[in-house]
């Protein structure tokens, strides 16, 4: 179940990667260019990347209820605090990708809420890019390639 999940999981990462940074790229063209794509295209890859992070969230819990390091933070969590891998998923990977899927959630709810282009980009680009970094902090780039 556990090696199911994470395979689930790394793949969904990348349909997240992918739509949430042509959402953020589309944004700033149409800041510089004036372009004006159309809402429909942002308002697609704004529920693409919704809905891939939350899947992602689900789906990292799962793997953290049922991964190696779960059974360690309940057992001994001064041990896993200590080994700097299993504190990073234990804590800093699930916190940051929280927090930044708060911000996307908020981003895409004001992008929906915004009457104009310019409030639907300045939506994208703030909670959306914001989202973006801090979820891009957090990933094991290592293990997604």
């Amino acid at each position: 179940m556990y090696t199911g999940l994470l395979h689930t999981h790394r793949t969904v990462a990348y349909l997240f990667l992918l739509s949430a940074i042509a959402l953020v790229l589309l944004a700033i063209y149409r800041r510089l260019t004036g372009a004006s794509a159309t809402d429909s295209k942002m308002a697609l890859l704004a529920k693409i990347a919704l809905i891939s992070g939350h899947t992602q969230l689900l789906l990292g819990l799962g793997l953290y209820f049922v991964g190696p390091w779960f059974e360690q933070l309940t057992s001994n969590t001064a041990e896993v605090m200590k080994t700097a891998e299993l504190r990073w998923f234990a804590v800093e990977h699930i916190a940051a990708n929280l927090v930044g899927l708060v911000l996307i959630t908020i981003g895409n709810s004001k992008f929906k809420k915004a009457t104009d282009a310019e409030g639907k980009d300045k939506a994208v680009l703030i909670y959306f890019g914001l989202g973006l970094l801090l979820i891009a902090s957090r990933i094991p780039w290592e293990r997604l390639f």
